[in-house]
């Protein structure tokens, strides 16, 4: 298997970050962006993953030098289970500025109960840039196809 030559920042998001690796992804799971982003040696893609996706979008809106971000069912727009603190970041994105040319790609369930696709569809809305890309799975989204989508997401775009 062809090794891709980027690395994953992956926030909340073990299960997938663990697949990736197993396909020879170098994985960094942390919540300081800043810090893997500075020290990577390659292109870095950023993907978040359900409440981590506000301040994966936040962090592509503030600083340049990411070659991709990959948002896997993220809780934008509107989400009844927001803390203060979550509500105040979703609404910081929303009024932000759009993602421009970013490869972008959002994988989503059509089922997914706990983070409803409509409510989510309503914030990718605020944030769609001209280089996005969208991926509703029927019913919910496994963890096989979100390392599978953005295998091939990131070897076409990075």
């Amino acid at each position: 298997m062809q090794v891709p030559g980027w690395l994953a920042a992956l926030p909340h998001g073990e299960r997938i970050a663990f697949s990736l690796r197993a396909a020879g992804v170098p994985v960094v799971v942390s919540e300081n962006f800043e810090a893997v982003i500075a020290a990577a040696d390659r292109p870095v893609v950023l993907i978040g993953h359900f409440t981590a996706a506000p301040a994966a979008v936040r962090c592509a809106q503030t600083r340049s030098g990411l070659a991709a971000l990959v948002l896997v069912s993220p809780v934008l727009g509107v989400w009844d289970g927001a803390s203060n603190g979550l509500a105040d970041l979703m609404d910081e994105v929303g009024s932000g500025p759009s993602l421009g040319g970013l490869p972008t790609l959002w994988l989503h369930g059509s089922d997914d109960q706990i983070v409803p696709i409509s409510d989510t569809r309503e914030g990718i809305g605020r944030i769609r840039g001209s280089a996005f890309e969208e991926h509703v799975a029927d019913g919910l989204l496994t963890d096989g196809e979100a390392v599978t989508r953005v295998l091939e997401f990131t070897r076409r775009v990075v």
